[in-house]
């Protein structure tokens, strides 16, 4: 009887029907795992973390505007026209008034506010003086040249009035003057001195 190749070789393996069936078996087994690696693999794309594009950063409105700085040239005051007529010098005074009571300070606040009268007359030597009867400071105008002369009058005048409150302020006045005169009285030196001491803000003040 005439035999195949494939039967002799198994004649010949002494291999039994039912361990060739297990050895295909296993043999299918293994190629089907191989395979299902090979798919797991084949014509997949690789993993790539996603790049995401941002978009330009945008500058945050400003909650509070900022309002333009802008330099600012200070407009000079025209200079002070000089007084002509008597009311026009009372106007003067009175602007000084105002800067001495709220600059000059001696002792407790007078709350009387002296009268202010001007005189055009340019006898005698008193450039002003202060009345302390009925509270009133005398200009001579036209013996000061420059308004600023006047100021510093007016000034010098207005300390008097600070200074002389009542009768025994005068009667103090009064004695100082017979006993060392006039310019070494204690009340004229002090005014002499305060006039001088402030003449100058007082000026700025009136831009004169």
């Amino acid at each position: 009887m005439a035999h195949s190749n494939g039967s002799w070789i198994l004649a010949n393996m002494n291999i039994q029907t039912g361990d060739l069936v297990f050895f295909v078996y296993e043999f299918v087994v293994v190629c089907g795992l191989i395979f299902r690696v090979y798919l797991e693999f084949v014509d997949k794309p690789t993993t790539r973390p996603e790049i995401k594009i941002l978009p330009p950063p945008v500058t945050p409105e400003s909650i509070v505007s900022v309002p333009e700085i802008v330099d600012i040239v200070p407009t000079p005051k025209p200079p002070r026209k000089h007084p002509v007529t008597k009311k026009e010098y009372i106007e003067f005074f009175k602007e000084v008034l105002i800067w001495c009571e709220k600059n000059i300070k001696l002792g407790r606040d007078r709350k009387i506010r002296p009268r202010i009268d001007i005189s055009f007359s340019q006898k005698g030597n008193v450039l002003g003086y202060y009345q302390y009867s009925i509270k009133r400071i005398m200009m001579y105008v036209l013996k000061n040249k420059t308004l600023r002369a006047n100021a510093q009058v007016f000034i010098h005048e207005y300390v008097h009035h600070l200074q002389i409150r009542g009768k025994n302020d005068n009667i103090r006045y009064n004695n100082l003057t017979r006993r060392k005169g006039y310019i070494d009285n204690d009340f004229e030196k002090e005014a002499n001195a305060l006039s001088s001491f402030y003449l100058n803000e007082c000026c700025k003040y009136l831009n004169i």
